[in-house]
């Protein structure tokens, strides 16, 4: 029931890449605009992404996960509300938008944890596996079902279809809520109340200590962030791994150029541009399936550092291509290999992160991750300016780099960890 929500709620945020954007197209035709509105998720972690993990770990995640949840339907319920209102100015739309982004970066954080509860050791993987599989299938269904709708019902209506998957998602959590307050849920390791999060170690006492005065609740959330900043810095692997992906997703981020290389460079026409981009969207879904048996089979470090590799060369293959079946090739494996490396990463931090310290860790590596990605596209896209607007030598750049951040990461760090069931006490 827990996945088969998520996954719904999965299918939500998909919909939304296209649904927002395309609302803001209607009031406006300002690109800066549409391009803010595609981008919430990123956004709000830009604003959020810090001070979330804090407050989750100082929460009941089921609890936070139910009240985004909230928080998302009724945000996509507003919106074409105002629209049909007539009372829809722009910067009220894009406002709305960036809260829901921001109750995304919430839910993200309380779903690590909860995730971590519910399914113990091998079951971790499993569990991610299933969830970056049903997210890469949103990616590609989501956007198609928002057209279908947008043309034949109007993107409004479309926004309300959104909105009902957040409550779907709703309506799964909240059983499972109410199994967890009672002390009887029965899902993989987190077998009562204490397990799942309600009654965790030392969260009573906190709760009763928890200061009223609001400088003294930043006071205290601040010191809870640099706890959780001072144990990726302590954990070396885990530090490794976070500097690893942060480099990497910084020249991944070339990948915003596909679409201009397909259509621009390569002249190709648009339903090859879309076979090219379907072709990625497939390799995230196989890449997903596949990652526990490439970590049973090679260990959770070495199958991360071959994703990347793998991604690496990929992007290698891109910048010598010249039509569009490399292209295509190259783009299915790029984003598989990635698509390895991510499920892996992920679950290899539940694993190593103590569970007190999950929310406000997992934050603060995904804002680094996060910010990394818009200021390789704007690298990318200089240097493709630069190259004469052939964005050959950027893809061909990004690739030589990711081998090398790969190549000193592996050799310098991560080849000599074997994956810890936990890491140190903090």
């Amino acid at each position: 029931m827990f996945l088969g929500g998520q996954s719904v709620s999965l299918l939500g945020d998909g919909c939304a890449v296209l649904a927002v954007p395309l609302l803001v197209l209607q009031l406006t035709r300002d690109p800066l605009a549409a391009g803010l509105a595609a981008a919430p998720r990123g956004i709000g972690y830009l604003l959020v992404g810090l001070p979330a993990g804090p407050v989750v770990d100082r929460l009941n995640p089921w609890r936070v996960l139910v009240a985004m949840d909230v928080l998302r339907a009724g945000v996509f319920v507003v919106l074409p509300g105002l629209v049909w209102l007539g009372a829809a100015p722009l910067g009220g739309v894009l406002a709305l938008a960036f809260v829901g982004g921001a109750a995304t970066v919430f839910f993200d954080a309380a779903l690590t944890v909860a995730v971590k509860d519910l399914f113990p050791a091998e079951g971790l993987l499993r569990a991610n596996s299933v969830l970056e599989s049903a997210g890469r299938t949103s990616q590609m269904v989501g956007p198609a079902i928002v057209a279908l709708l947008a043309t034949w019902i109007g993107v409004e209506t479309a926004l309300l279809i959104n909105a009902a998957t957040f409550a779907v998602s709703l309506a799964t959590l909240v059983p499972l809520l109410i199994e967890v307050r009672a002390g009887r849920t029965r899902g993989g390791g987190a077998r009562d109340a204490r397990s799942a999060g309600l009654l965790a170690p030392g969260r009573a006492d906190r709760a009763r200590t928890t200061p009223r005065s609001a400088r003294l609740m930043l006071r205290r959330l601040g010191e809870d962030l640099w706890e959780g900043l001072r144990f990726i810095v302590g954990f070396r692997p885990l530090l490794a791994l976070t500097i690893v992906q942060t480099l990497v997703n910084l020249c991944l981020a070339v990948d915003t150029l596909i679409v201009y290389f397909a259509r621009v460079q390569l002249g190709l026409p648009t339903p090859l541009v879309a076979a090219v981009i379907t072709a990625g969207g497939a390799g995230g879904i196989a890449g997903a399936v596949t990652a526990p048996f490439i970590a049973a089979r090679l260990g959770a470090l070495p199958s991360i550092s071959l994703g990347i590799l793998l991604a690496a060369g990929s992007l290698l293959v891109m910048g010598a291509s010249t039509g569009w079946a490399p292209l295509l090739a190259a783009n299915a494996v790029q984003v598989w290999a990635v698509s390895i490396a991510s499920v892996i990463n992920r679950s290899t931090r539940q694993r190593w992160i103590p569970r007190e310290l999950l929310g406000r860790v997992t934050t603060a590596a995904r804002a680094l991750f996060v910010a990394a990605t818009p200021v390789g596209a704007t690298v990318a896209g200089a240097v493709t300016k630069a190259s004469g607007h052939d964005p050959r030598p950027a893809f061909l750049a990004a690739g030589l780099l990711i081998g090398v951040i790969i190549g000193c990461g592996w050799f310098g760090v991560l080849r000599r960890y074997d994956t810890p069931a936990a890491a140190p006490d903090s």
